[in-house]
């Protein structure tokens, strides 16, 4: 008994402390999981930080920015590791953002750069050299949202998703007519079809080859690499 207890100390102690600032539980699932099979290693979770459903961007930057003053004062490595997860929702300048096939509306376009005002935020605090930042850090900004990486990810040659996460005003105002469906109907499209819920949908999702659905979203590759540079 004690020998197996041992060892799970042992692991724990071994284990990176983990950071998801995220829109919620299924979302950090799924983030942790992806973490998990790109870097091979064990993490205990800190669920401190968390963004409450129908908070702002303004309110995911500050939470950003508090959660990093925790740890831009240590001057060694620690083993510590933060996911920054916001959805970019047509926010401009997304380095893995695509060109679209109409318009946005000026509300869309006048948006702040989301991907852009976190990397300034981290180099800001911790200095330009992320090699010598004191915790692995990785950026999850999907475009156009989480959904959008779930359904690559279970079938990387879907056609072209849209840019919503529903039928709102503005994707009628996209579309000029009667919206197709958005991403969140075609995320309970798939979750109906396979006979799952949604914790059951984005479990799958993480746990498919992710290669392919890197190639057809460079927004998930540019999170996938930041992984694979933690140490």
């Amino acid at each position: 008994m004690s020998r197996v207890r041992s060892t799970v100390v042992h692991k724990a102690e071994m284990a990176k402390q983990l950071y998801i600032l995220s829109e919620g539980e299924l979302d950090e699932m799924f983030y942790e999981c992806l973490a998990e099979r790109v870097t091979g290693q064990t993490f205990l979770r800190d669920e401190e930080f968390r963004l409450r459903p129908g908070e702002n961007w303004k309110t995911a930057m500050a939470k950003a920015r508090l959660l990093v003053s925790r740890f831009k004062h240590w001057k060694e490595k620690q083993n510590v590791a933060v996911i920054i997860a916001v959805d970019n929702d047509r926010a401009p300048n997304h380095p893995g953002g695509k060109q679209y096939p109409r318009a946005l509306h000026r509300f869309d376009q006048n948006k702040a750069p989301r991907y852009a005002a976190l990397q300034n935020m981290l180099t800001e605090d911790m200095g330009e050299d992320v090699s010598a930042w004191p915790v692995n850090v990785a950026l999850a900004v999907p475009v156009e949202m989480i959904e959008s990486w779930v359904l690559l990810l279970l079938n990387p040659q879907r056609e072209e998703l849209p840019p919503f996460s529903e039928a709102s005003q503005l994707a009628h105002l996209y579309y000029g007519k009667t919206p197709p469906p958005q991403l969140k109907d075609l995320r309970d499209e798939e979750a109906k079809q396979r006979g799952v819920d949604h914790l059951h949908l984005f479990w799958t999702a993480a746990e498919q080859p992710l290669e392919p659905a890197m190639e057809a979203s460079p927004s998930l590759r540019m999170f996938v690499e930041q992984l694979q540079n933690w140490r």
